[in-house]
């Protein structure tokens, strides 16, 4: 009963490792306004965290400056804070290509979604996630409809 008992908890403790979310920080930014990249920073870390029990392509971004800056503010929330996380939910694959380097480029469009208590705001974002070897190598953004900047990190692991 005692090898059972073990076995048994072995087993729970690498199910919840392997469920985790993958979470990243951007190493480095750069936005592109008018056919330009050029480097940015904000306040703070700007963290991704992958869910693998979600859908692909969903995730998690938090980072109250970035996404104050990525949505012009237009969310008009009565708890600022509100800012601060968004999921980007629903996203529907547009495309995925390979690179010489063995890197995965996967294109989803989805909607990036600000919610708290009583504030909700929504916008339709395109975000392409760069992958190697199981590994998030860089994260794309960019607002489908109207403003035209986008935004590139390079990513790094929070260990």
């Amino acid at each position: 009963m005692k090898k059972l008992y073990t076995l048994f908890l072995l087993l729970f403790f690498v199910t919840v490792n392997y469920a985790q979310s993958k979470t990243v920080i951007a190493d480095r930014a750069w936005v592109n306004e008018s056919e330009e990249w050029t480097d940015f920073s904000y306040a703070g870390r700007i963290v991704f965290s992958i869910n693998p029990n979600e859908q692909p392509g969903s995730l998690r971004i938090g980072n109250y400056d970035f996404l104050y800056d990525f949505v012009e503010g237009k969310g008009k929330f009565s708890n600022k804070a509100t800012y601060s996380s968004a999921a980007f939910s629903n996203p529907r694959k547009v495309s995925a290509t390979t690179d010489k380097q063995g890197v995965l480029n996967t294109t989803y469009e989805g909607t990036l979604i600000f919610q708290s208590d009583k504030d909700y705001y929504s916008v339709i974002a395109i975000v392409t996630i760069l992958e190697k070897d199981d590994n998030v190598l860089g994260v794309k953004m960019r607002l489908k409809e109207g403003n035209r900047r986008e935004y590139a990190f390079s990513t790094k692991p929070t260990s």
